[in-house]
């Protein structure tokens, strides 16, 4: 009696175990279904003394796609860096070494000896998920790099990537317009911001520079489910007027009838 009362014990611990894996692997097909891609991160930061007067901050955050193997598309992901090892270990490994270049470099560029007060140099560099959805990523770069005097550069770049294609994706690639079109587009979305009402109204100079600019369609762009969005950066627009980086918006209903069929399906575009 005790050894049957053993074997329904252990036959029903199997079928409870079977219904939960059988329910694990439902979740997972959703999941890879919704198609999010998997992503992690590898970090590397320090901050280090160059000279009595100087501290030096490293900061860099890249990006990992553990199951991602095709090396073209990787290769468009780092695009700029020199990595061929596209492993966690590779990617720290390159971290580690842009770190000590970094260092050579503020240390071999000549400005040290004139700073006698105490200053903070740094060099930061990002990569990070805006988006992450039907087989879509998109990531936006930026990279701030701060020396002698404390003057700062920074940068943005915007970039999507299509998993179910492998490819970087162009704006070709979402919308069927000229280029003249979207120049007047974005002209019209730069129009409508409350920071070009206010330069309208309190300085009529610089409107009238920015407004009269042959607008440049800037390839850093991105989207979510609302809206498509340019980023640009300093000077992008207009070097004899500085407006910082702005990003202007162009809703999926103003481009009604111009998105491609394929795009808008995946996207669950109206």
């Amino acid at each position: 009696m005790k050894y049957n009362y053993l074997i329904s014990t252990f036959m029903m611990l199997l079928l409870l175990s079977g219904c939960k894996e059988l329910r694990s692997e439902k979740k997972g097909a959703e999941k890879k279904s919704y198609g999010r891609i998997n992503i992690d991160a590898v970090i590397e930061e320090d901050t280090t003394k160059i000279s009595d007067s100087v501290l030096l901050r490293y900061s860099s955050k890249l990006l990992w796609f553990p199951d991602v193997e095709d090396e073209k598309l990787l290769k468009e992901i780092y695009e700029g860096k020199q990595i061929s090892d596209f492993s966690k270990n590779g990617l720290q490994a390159y971290l580690k070494q842009e770190k000590q270049n970094v260092y050579d470099q503020m240390m071999n560029s000549g400005n040290l000896s004139g700073v006698k007060q105490q200053q903070q140099w740094s060099y930061i560099s990002q990569m990070n998920v805006r988006m992450n959805k039907n087989n879509y990523v998109s990531v936006q770069y930026y990279e701030n790099e701060s020396g002698a005097e404390n003057k700062s550069r920074y940068q943005y770049k915007e970039k999507v990537f299509d998993f179910k294609n492998k490819k970087k994706l162009r704006l070709s690639d979402i919308v069927v317009l000229s280029e003249e079109t979207v120049r007047r587009i974005l002209k019209l979305s730069l129009e409508r911001t409350t920071m070009m009402q206010q330069i309208k109204t309190y300085d009529r100079e610089a409107y009238n520079i920015l407004s009269a600019v042959t607008f440049p369609v800037t390839k850093n762009f991105y989207f979510d489910d609302l809206n498509l969005y340019f980023h640009y950066n300093m000077n992008e627009i207009a070097r004899d007027y500085d407006i910082g980086d702005i990003i202007l918006t162009v809703s999926w209903d103003d481009l009604s009838g111009y998105i491609k069929p394929d795009f808008a399906q995946r996207m669950k575009i109206n």
